[in-house]
């Protein structure tokens, strides 16, 4: 007769998902970058001063951010772990539109700052909403 062998609760990755949603998804999102900028450079065809530098790379990046942190929060989760991601895209969601906001209304922000952040919300909410629709 085979017996299946339960695995242990692990209770102690629930605290640990957070931080370990946070700084993976940093860290996977700065090698990302420096990946693009080198390819960036090594191509010639692009300087920090031009529209794909300062447009293009935040946003892509802002939708890896969302992508690996949602993935990240998916994987970490001991058990639920569709409820759990839902849960932390939904806090990365306040948090991206407050940052939204925050840049529309902030003096100190120019227009061109505001759109961007906006966009960057954007894109960091569709890459982790993509991340939760196929996990596996």
């Amino acid at each position: 007769m085979h017996t299946q062998s339960k695995q242990p609760y692990q209770w102690w990755r629930w605290p640990l998902m957070p931080l370990a949603a946070i700084a993976g998804s940093v860290l996977g999102t700065i090698v990302m970058g420096i990946l693009m900028w080198l390819g960036m450079k090594l191509s010639g065809g692009y300087s920090e001063d031009g529209w794909y530098f300062r447009y293009i790379m935040p946003v892509i990046t802002s939708g890896i951010f969302g992508y690996l942190y949602a993935t990240i929060s998916y994987t970490v989760a001991p058990s639920g772990k569709r409820i759990a991601g839902i849960i932390m895209v939904t806090a990365l969601g306040i948090f991206s539109g407050l940052s939204a906001i925050l840049g529309w209304v902030m003096p100190s922000y120019s227009t061109g700052q505001a759109i961007q952040a906006t966009v960057a919300s954007i894109a960091t909410m569709i890459g982790a909403v993509m991340a939760l629709a196929d996990p596996d």
